[in-house]
């Protein structure tokens, strides 16, 4: 990862991912009645307005330091989640395995050998502030949402993971947007399925993709609790 990149995620992970525009200002809109997804339908529906208000003065939005950073390449795709009845295919993220973090930014939060159904390594943040942002990764409109797998260890299922997306406006500047908090059982199993929401941007790049980061963020961590996750998949391009 380019240094000027690493230093940016990581200002944005020690300030908790403050508050850097308006757009996303109201990212942690509460969840519909038992669901750990947060509705951002207010932000995508500001987004959709911007884009079309550029699109009609015939411009294309601004490449920062994230898509110059991000990988666009995907691997075959799958059905890995067919076990717990997801028939979509998916293909797994850059780095999404862990068999490598040199593009991952951690805050204290270690690889760990804790296999799971999927494959064998997995980031243990265990640590009140522990904190994992992913490689960042091209999307466009097909590729609507993430999977991954996850593990509570030690605790009693009231923590979990705030899931938020970095991303860029049409300024090519970095904003976020939360998209989740994720429960975990005792044992290996997916998430919930996870909308990017933000993929819209794609529609106003000149390319047709925009750029995304995840930030993984642990909530309420118990005395000697810690939260395995693993195996982080993006639905592939279907034109591939």
């Amino acid at each position: 990862m380019k240094p000027i990149l690493r230093s940016l995620l990581l200002t944005l992970a020690i300030g908790g991912i403050a508050a850097v525009g308006a757009s996303a200002s109201r990212a942690d809109t509460a969840a519909p009645p038992d669901s750990q997804l947060i509705d951002t339908s207010h932000q995508v529906s500001d987004i959709q307005k911007k884009i079309a208000d550029l699109r009609a003065r015939g411009q294309s939005a601004r490449a920062g330091a994230l898509a110059a950073a991000a990988n666009c390449g995907y691997g075959d795709s799958s059905q890995v989640f067919l076990p717990w009845g997801d028939l979509a295919d998916y293909s797994l993220a850059p780095q999404g395995d862990l068999s490598t973090t040199s593009e991952w930014t951690l805050k204290h939060a270690d690889v760990t050998s804790d296999a799971n159904a999927l494959g064998s390594n997995a980031l243990s943040l265990g640590a009140g502030d522990s904190e994992a942002i992913s490689p960042a990764m091209c999307v466009n409109l097909l590729n609507p949402t993430i999977r991954l797998m996850m593990k509570d260890v030690g605790g009693n299922g009231k923590s979990d993971v705030k899931v938020t997306v970095l991303y860029e406006d049409l300024d090519g500047h970095v904003q976020h947007l939360t998209l989740a908090r994720l429960r975990a059982t005792s044992a290996w199993s997916p998430t919930i399925t996870i909308p990017i929401a933000v993929n819209v941007l794609s529609t106003a790049s000149a390319s047709g993709m925009t750029a995304v980061a995840f930030d993984f963020k642990v909530e309420g961590l118990q005395k000697g609790e810690r939260l395995e996750l693993a195996d982080l998949y993006v639905d592939p391009y279907c034109s591939r």
